[in-house]
C-alpha cells in the first residue's frame, strides 16, 4: 500500500490484496509493484572526497532506475573532467564517460542527470555550453 493513500479524501483505509475477482492484480497492486523497486533501489554515492563531486537527488534516481553503477575511479574521472571544464569557463556540460553520459553543473561540481550512451542517441541536449569525452 502506498503510504498516505488511505487518507486521501477521507476515504478511510483501502482494501488490501488483489482488487479484482479474477485474481489478477488491480491498478493499486500494479502501482505498488512499480513504485517499490524505485524506493528500494540503492542510491548513488552522494559525494566523493577524491573529486568533490556530488549528485542531485534527480541524478541519484536516474542512476538507480537506469542501472548505472559508478565506482570511485569513475567519480574521480568525473571530477577531473569538471576541473578541465572549469578551466575553460564552462557552466553546464555534457560529460561522456565510458558507456554513460552525464549532464553536470561545473561551478557547483554536481551531476544533474545521468543516462547511458544508448539512451542518449537521438536526444538533443539544450542549455549546455560544452562537452568533454573522457573515454
Amino acid at each position: 500500500m502506498i503510504q498516505g493513500l488511505d487518507r486521501i479524501g477521507g476515504l478511510g483505509p483501502l482494501p488490501a490484496g488483489p482488487s479484482r475477482s479474477d485474481g489478477l492484480p488491480g491498478f493499486g497492486d500494479t502501482l505498488d509493484a512499480l513504485l517499490r523497486p524505485a524506493a528500494s533501489a540503492r542510491p548513488a554515492p552522494v559525494a566523493d572526497s577524491a573529486g568533490g563531486v556530488t549528485f542531485t537527488k534527480h541524478a541519484q534516481a536516474r542512476l538507480a532506475s537506469r542501472g548505472i553503477e559508478l565506482d570511485a575511479d569513475d567519480v574521480e574521472e568525473l571530477g577531473r573532467a569538471m576541473d578541465q571544464l572549469q578551466k575553460k569557463g564552462s557552466r553546464e556540460s555534457l560529460v561522456l564517460l565510458g558507456e554513460n553520459a552525464f549532464i553536470v553543473g561545473v561551478s557547483d561540481r554536481k551531476v544533474i542527470t545521468a543516462l547511458s550512451r544508448q539512451e542518449a542517441i537521438g536526444n538533443i541536449f539544450t542549455n549546455i555550453d560544452s562537452t568533454v569525452v573522457v573515454r
